[in-house]
């Protein structure tokens, strides 16, 4: 879908986005809005003459290497800092609180994280949707925007960077943000290491790195291992394995090619969800022993090999970045109704050629980034079969009592393609003002042919005979236009302001979802306009940014007899006000905060719902959701946190963190879900090669919800209990 806008239609935009943030500050923060009016011009009279050292580089957002404070967008860089100060048993333990506008959560302390950008990714049963996931410039997602993180090993990664909102030029086919996780380089021989830990719960974790450098040449070699029985859920286990090899060549000054192949295997339990009567229980003893759901031996088992291969080239005012990658996998997923079992690899493979040049166009200073993609994600046979060992009662599945594979129910071949073209010019009209032209289009092709045998009912509660052949076939053309603004109010502030657009592509099973019932399913499209100031001092940051996106055709989940069903929505609004800072003392005393405001809400939606009436007759009528807050997703979320360190080599870390309670369906009749001041501790000491280091994960064992959802008929509430006190010890020898 492409975006026309006119000059009357840009200044109608303009109008409404200005009284939307007169409404905004006149509801929430009108004192904090009057002191953004003010703030640049009692900020060059105050800010000291010293030189801006607090912030980071990225490489994500615009595909150059620029500070954060020069990137139009909202951006955050969890640092190496961070990243020590916690235990990273997973992503989660780094980004999670850190990044506001971003909820991070967790069934079982594994990669099975559930991740959502400003109301992005909701929807997600499993995995991570709507959002781009990165490995080293690597999309660890399908075409059809399916991604997961069972690619990552924890151990190694030296930077994690997170954009929000459309706009990011990595992106395709995702409009929820970005997740660039960033290894460490073959050359970095600074963290080789043996690092060791324990804990409660079962659970235990290995890593070392070796790396050397030669010359010319690099060599790395990683290994990690997690375990966790997670005893305090019934069917909770997690497990995984990650080795990998780097080599880096330095050929000359001019030309760097690194590569490296990666190998995990991860075993994954997936538990059930709770009722209101466990959920209590839950709440009472600490444990949640118990599902209400007959599906009691989900999981998520993988082996996967990662290839990825490299080449920064320089030749005079260009900078050569061509990629090329490979990656295959195979999965046992027992789900709801069936257990998907590979009969062969799934494999994606790609290509990336990205060329950045630095210029003068009309006397202005500029750089331009030019490139394409291309990637196909592949499988020749995949398999779902029935649970073979199951209870009944009066005819429905009431309890699994294996994964054991039972009859074959369908038999799938597919093809997911993605190709596309992107370019970003950036001038500089004058010294303190920087303009940012972007556009990028992809194009995203579904072949899947699908031979169903047997299916599960979920009205029935069994399986019943199968629908026969499916064939599907769809295309979907993605735009993502953006012209930002980014102006230096002073040495440490700057003021930027954008305008992005880009379409959300729906996944493969949405798209055969949509199908099956009768639906077909759209691209979304999200038109963002955003706002903000980015600080940055010798020894203190900040950033603040509000935002406002309109979308159409929304792709939203609804339960309905068990079973998601996937729609598009007519409009949603999305609004929001997101702040972090932080400050350095001489002392070695660090403090920092983040806060996030979102309202998001459904601006045209009718929802399917189906009536069971006297005697049984069912009767489906659409409900109008118009009007009404999109669910599962806090209207308030906090977080604050205080660091130290002692040249002796002590240091520690508190961190705390909240969100209100959310609606728990689309027809808002009930809000759940909020917890306060859930609080991480970390202790520790290095001196020379050692290291120890203590971590307590929600010290006041606090018993909440990591997430609460309602079914559209109102008639079943599923409860996902959060992590009790957990807590690790490591020893770590650095060599």
């Amino acid at each position: 879908m492409g975006v026309r806008i006119n000059a009357a239609d840009a200044a109608c935009r303009l109008a409404y986005y200005a009284g939307w943030v007169a409404r905004f500050a006149r509801k929430k923060f009108l004192l904090l809005t009057l002191w953004l009016l003010v703030f640049p011009a009692v900020a060059q009279q105050l800010a000291p003459e010293q030189p801006t050292e607090f912030d980071a580089i990225s490489v994500t957002a615009t595909r150059e290497a620029r500070t954060t404070k020069e990137v139009p967008q909202s951006i955050s860089v969890v640092d190496e800092k961070r990243i020590e100060d916690v235990r990273m048993f997973n992503i989660k333990d780094a980004i999670q609180g850190q990044v506001p506008g971003l909820r991070i959560e967790s069934n079982n302390n594994a990669y099975d994280a559930k991740i959502s950008i400003r109301g992005a990714g909701l929807k997600a049963q499993f995995g991570v949707r709507e959002i781009n996931l990165l490995r080293d410039g690597v999309p660890i997602l399908d075409p059809d925007s399916f991604g997961r993180l069972d690619f990552v090993d924890p151990d190694d990664v030296e930077r994690i960077e997170v954009t929000r909102g459309p706009g990011d030029l990595y992106s395709a086919g995702t409009a929820g943000g970005t997740i660039h996780i960033i290894s460490r380089s073959a050359f970095d021989d600074r963290h080789n290491v043996i690092r060791g830990g324990v804990g409660n719960w079962g659970t235990h974790n290995l890593h070392t790195r070796f790396g050397k450098v030669f010359d010319e040449h690099a060599l790395a070699f990683t290994f990690s291992r997690r375990h966790t029985d997670n005893d305090w859920r019934r069917h909770n286990r997690f497990a995984s394995t990650n080795a990998g090899l780097k080599h880096g060549w330095q050929l000359g000054e001019s030309t760097l090619l690194e590569s490296e192949v990666t190998y995990s295997d991860v075993k994954m339990n997936l538990p059930g969800s709770l009722n209101s009567e466990q959920y209590a229980r839950y709440r009472d003893t600490g444990k949640a022993l118990e599902t209400q759901d007959p599906w009691k031996h989900s999981a998520r088992d993988s082996r996967i090999l990662f290839v990825n291969s490299r080449l920064e080239h320089r030749m005079g005012a260009w900078l050569f970045k061509p990629r090329i990658y490979y990656n295959q996998w195979k999965q046992f997923h027992p789900v709801t109704g069936q257990i998907n079992d590979m009969n062969g690899w799934e494999r994606n493979f790609g290509l990336d050629l990205e060329g950045n040049y630095t210029h003068s166009l009309f006397g202005m200073p500029g750089s331009m980034v030019i490139g394409g993609t291309w990637r196909r994600n592949w499988s020749d046979s995949a398999l779902q079969y029935a649970y073979a060992d199951v209870v009944t009662a009066n005819g429905r599945i009431v309890s699994t009592l294996s994964d054991r594979k039972g009859q074959l129910n369908s038999r799938s071949h597919f093809t997911n393609d993605l190709w596309g073209i992107y370019f970003l010019e950036s001038l500089s009209p004058i010294d303190r003002l920087t303009i940012d032209l972007q556009m990028r289009f992809d194009q995203v092709s579904f072949d899947i042919e699908r031979d169903e045998f047997q299916r599960y009912n979920f009205a029935a509660g069994r399986y019943a005979p199968g629908r026969g052949l499916l064939q599907v076939k769809e295309n979907y053309d993605l735009f993502a236009p953006k012209a930002a603004v980014t102006y230096r109010a002073t040495d440490q502030i700057n003021v930027y302001a954008t305008v992005a657009h880009a379409n959300q592509v729906p996944d493969s099973g949405e798209v055969q979802n949509a199908i099956e019932f009768g639906r077909t399913l759209k691209s979304s499209g999200h038109l963002n306009y955003e706002a903000g100031f980015k600080g940055r001092g010798r020894n203190w940051s900040f950033d603040l940014t509000g935002y406002h996106t309109d979308v159409s055709n929304e792709i939203i989940s609804f339960v309905q007899n068990f079973q998601t069903l996937y729609v598009n929505a007519g409009k949603t609004n999305k609004n929001g006000f997101e702040f972090f800072g932080n400050y350095a003392f001489d002392s070695g005393v660090e403090v920092g905060a983040s806060y996030t405001y979102t309202d998001l809400k459904f601006g045209k939606l009718t929802e399917p719902l189906t009536i069971i009436g006297p005697g049984g007759q069912r009767t489906t009528i659409n409900a109008d959701r118009s009007g009404n807050q999109i669910p599962r997703f806090p209207e308030h979320m906090y977080f604050v946190y205080t660091t130290y360190r002692h040249p002796s080599g002590w240091h520690g870390r508190v961190e705390t963190r909240g969100q209100s309670d959310y609606f728990i369906d689309n027809a808002n009749t009930e809000q759940r879900g909020g917890y306060h001041f859930l609080t991480n501790l970390t202790a520790g000491y290095s001196r020379k090669h050692w290291g120890v280091m203590f971590n307590i994960q929600n010290l006041f064992d606090k018993r909440y919800a990591v997430d609460v959802n309602k079914d559209a008929a109102g008639t079943r509430t599923s409860f996902t209990p959060g992590m009790p006190r957990t807590f690790m010890g490591y020893v770590s020898y650095k060599f």
